[in-house]
């Protein structure tokens, strides 16, 4: 299972401590805070490409697969210049000092961020500015399971073998 709750909290917490602005979940049903923000969405998770790698442990069968996912960001702020900002600071540390914390912490690996885009909308006759932009990350989808050997296979006369 992908540790979701663990590479939310990371995120959220350690860029909202970087860039000292409020995190919220995009369209999370909470309040807006007041003045400049972030805000983010776990857009997809792809399923892991091929199959899984299969090894044992114990008596447990593990499943390890690399799956992506994306998140995106919008900067909110009163003035473009600010929306602008506090989104390339929100790129650079997933440049650095986001990356690599995510992949010490969480083994999460950052592999793609996307370019910031203006996202203004004009809601009732009154501009919101936002700036957004996407980062795609790597990480390892693992499932654990019982074990069942084969104990004893009966083999003779398959395909010729046996006699």
């Amino acid at each position: 299972m992908i540790p979701f709750k663990a590479i939310r909290s990371a995120i959220v917490q350690s860029l909202s401590a970087h860039l000292s602005l409020p995190i919220i979940e995009m369209n999370g049903g909470g309040d807006m805070p007041t003045g400049p923000f972030l805000t983010y969405d776990f857009a997809d998770f792809e399923s892991a490409r091929g199959f899984p790698i299969e090894y044992q442990e114990d008596n447990n069968l593990r499943q390890v697969g690399t799956v992506h996912f994306t998140v995106s960001f919008l900067s909110y702020a009163d003035d473009k210049a600010t929306s602008i900002e506090n989104a390339m600071k929100a790129q650079d540390w997933f440049k650095r000092d986001g990356r690599e914390l995510l992949k010490d912490q969480i083994n999460v690996i950052v592999a793609e961020i996307g370019r910031n885009e203006n996202r203004d909308i004009l809601i009732a006759g009154e501009w919101e500015r936002r700036q957004g932009f996407e980062v795609t990350f790597r990480t390892l989808d693992v499932t654990d399971g019982e074990l069942i050997a084969i104990e004893k296979a009966q083999v003779k006369g398959v395909f010729g073998l046996g006699g």
